[in-house]
């Protein structure tokens, strides 16, 4: 047999064996629940290869990091972070924003000094050089006592940081981004309600992002005849039933609404709250089941690509 033919044998035995192994695999897959495989496949099935080649002028991140927030936006040239999830999860936000190449945040915006959503935020401060730093105003019988809360404000003390507090129906930019403060339309009494709740928008696109905001906050921007209609909705409160009402999800219309979410005694997402939104016509995407979810845009319609933790 000359070596020409052997080559080919050997080429159809390698190719046979690869078809085996691939259909073995997927058979014995529902006994031994390889959900971990679909999630590969689901990817290269998917048409996130495509998306990857296009580029896009603004990125949205909704990191993976449990029930917590922590949002990292890219606008063309500007870097902008709202809250820095909690101290006790595995995914460190500095090595996240490394890892994007960054060395400087524009605006660093604090929703509300509850430890989910500050807990590492002396970290970023500490390790970013920050342009603009933004909270709400917190009144003082319920001012943070957390040792969390004191090690921000020392990391802002040190840096030299100047806090910015804004109140409902402040307007500014960062570059082509449009940014409305939509809450605290009042001081409340709980640390929730006196989230930053902000509407960016970005040619025809627009994001509403909440903060942990509960019923009565969401009520008051309503009777304030704000411009609550997004394309997308940060879910408040972690799925909680302290929030997304329905005449807010209305008012909101929401094609996309994300719940950053993980194991918690709470049970969060709510059903209701699922069910509620999903009635109302738009997506929802879960931190918990997609892990990071990352919108792309130009500012005429978004694609959504996710990462998922295969180990």
């Amino acid at each position: 047999m000359n070596n020409k033919k052997q080559k080919n044998i050997k080429i159809i035995i390698t190719i046979s064996i690869f078809i085996t192994m691939v259909l073995s695999l997927l058979f014995v897959s529902n006994y031994l629940g390889l959900e971990k495989i679909y999630q590969v496949f689901d990817k290269i099935n998917s048409s996130e290869f495509e998306q990857d080649n296009k580029e896009y002028n603004m990125c949205i991140h909704f990191l993976d990091v449990g029930k917590a927030d922590c949002i990292y936006i890219k606008c063309e040239n500007k870097n902008m972070l709202i809250d820095a999830a909690d101290k006790d999860v595995s995914s460190s936000v500095v090595e996240y924003l490394c890892r994007q190449n960054i060395n400087k945040l524009d605006l660093v915006i604090v929703t509300h000094p509850h430890r989910d959503h500050i807990g590492q935020m002396a970290d970023v401060i500490n390790n970013f050089s920050i342009d603009n730093f933004i909270m709400s105003e917190i009144p003082q019988e319920i001012m943070p006592t957390s040792t969390t809360y004191k090690k921000m404000l020392e990391s802002i003390k040190n840096k030299n940081l100047k806090i910015k507090l804004v109140h409902a129906g402040e307007k500014f930019t960062l570059g082509n981004l449009k940014i409305d403060v939509l809450s605290p339309c009042k001081q409340y009494e709980n640390l929730n309600n006196n989230s930053v709740v902000i509407r960016l928008e970005y040619g025809n696109e627009s994001f509403i992002f909440t903060g942990d905001a509960e019923k009565e906050a969401e009520k008051d921007m309503i009777q304030n005849n704000l411009n609550l209609k997004a394309s997308v909705l940060k879910v408040g409160h972690h799925g909680s039933s302290t929030s997304t009402t329905k005449n807010f999800l209305k008012k909101v219309n929401p094609q996309f609404s994300i719940v950053s979410v993980g194991k918690d005694r709470n049970k969060l997402p709510k059903e209701n709250i699922i069910k509620r939104i999903k009635k109302s016509g738009s997506d929802v995407y879960r931190t918990d089941i997609y892990g990071t979810i990352i919108l792309k845009t130009n500012g005429d319609g978004i694609d959504i690509s996710t990462e998922r933790r295969i180990a």
